[in-house]
């Protein structure tokens, strides 16, 4: 993201789309159990769904103060989300291979869309 927008820190655009990253392995249940136990050591000692995992980074993001960083306040348009997509790629494509499924192009350009506020 921030090879586009080059005013973008690196970490507040892995914030920005954390969420509905995470939310497309849960929807696949790619990982269910890892999601429970990083649930559980971020403060939810119940947590038994993969869901739980949102609502504990939810909460730290907003602890943190950083819960309310918007694509939109450093210039990204929703039109471009494919354009990130194919970048993320390119730039990072041994990193798609770490994922616990597969992730296409549409997938990723998704996750921007969702993320984009």
């Amino acid at each position: 993201m921030s090879a586009y927008h080059h005013e973008l820190p690196h970490g507040a655009g892995l914030i920005m789309i954390s969420r509905a990253f995470a939310q497309f392995f849960i929807e696949r249940r790619a990982c269910d159990g890892q999601f429970v136990k990083m649930a559980r050591v971020m403060g939810i000692p119940t947590a038994d769904r993969p869901e739980d995992f949102i609502t504990a980074l939810t909460k730290l993001q907003q602890d943190c103060g950083v819960a309310d960083l918007k694509m939109s306040d450093y210039g990204f348009v929703p039109e471009e989300a494919m354009t990130l997509a194919k970048g993320a790629r390119s730039m990072q494509g041994g990193l798609f291979a770490a994922n616990p499924c597969e992730m296409t192009d549409k997938d990723c350009a998704e996750i921007f869309r969702k993320s984009y506020r």
